[in-house]
């Protein structure tokens, strides 16, 4: 079973829930609990990023949640990323130092969807890609995010329809690219979008040079938590200041896991 979560604090996620309820098939099948098939939807009240423990009441093999997105440049963008810390601070949900699972297949069908969602719908002046892995929930059930943000207030319809279209996608991909994980590059992971987009990888968590430099245990977390169990990283080698790419290098080598450069 998989599960999408939606938020009645945040205007973008619950008006993905509407328009998955009202033109994808979900029945209700109980209090703020709908289903299609082996995908259920649930309706939560709180703010999505602070629930910790998302979804492990349900217990399902992965959860998709639609969410806004804040941009403060005002860019309009459509992105999918895996949730968690990387360091002790922690700023929007979560705990420190920890990451929340993943699925690397999840965020290529996402991302898919997203990308062909903006031309089927006309979403001109949007952007689509990856983000690496930042905010909470903390939860043990494997979890993405996917999100549509820009400068109005009001979520726009048709980049919320690209939301939940790639929500089904997401619970439905099975199969894609080998998996791997990311170090390096900006918040927004060009050369990780680039890559997936490509057919090349799909990706699990991503680290960016600001949250560098992590230790071993963030980068087994990384493995670990990435579902599909990559024994593969990928570096965006020119995002990575000299010492934080030769500690990671060491800790890669350490681990048995091979690498490539962006």
């Amino acid at each position: 079973m998989r599960l999408i979560v939606v938020s009645e604090a945040d205007p973008t996620s619950i008006l993905a829930g509407r328009l998955l309820i009202e033109g994808y098939g979900f029945k209700p099948i109980g209090d703020r609990l709908y289903a299609r098939g082996d995908i259920l939807l649930k309706v939560i009240a709180e703010k999505h990023v602070h629930v910790n423990g998302l979804g492990e009441d349900l217990r399902p093999e992965l959860q998709v949640v639609a969410s806004s997105h804040r941009s403060e440049a005002g860019v309009r963008a459509l992105l999918t990323h895996p949730v968690g810390n990387w360091g002790d601070e922690v700023l929007v949900g979560g705990l420190p130092r920890t990451l929340s699972p993943t699925s690397a297949m999840a965020l290529y069908g996402a991302l898919w969807a997203l990308h062909d969602a903006v031309l089927e719908l006309e979403l001109e002046g949007w952007s689509v890609g990856l983000e690496v892995t930042h905010h909470g929930p903390a939860t043990s059930v494997p979890t993405i995010f996917i999100e549509a943000g820009g400068p109005l207030e009001e979520p726009d319809q048709r980049a919320v329809e690209a939301v939940a279209r790639a929500c089904i996608a997401a619970c439905e991909t099975c199969s894609g690219p080998p998996p791997a994980i990311g170090f390096g590059g900006g918040h927004y992971a060009p050369s990780f979008t680039r890559f997936a987009l490509a057919g090349e990888y799909s990706f699990g968590h991503m680290c960016p040079k600001y949250a560098m430099p992590i230790d071993r245990l963030m980068v087994e977390q990384a493995l670990e938590k990435t579902i599909e169990k990559p024994r593969l990283a990928v570096i965006d080698w020119k995002g990575l200041r000299g010492h934080d790419r030769d500690l990671l290098l060491s800790i890669l080598k350490d681990l048995g896991v091979e690498w490539v450069k962006a």
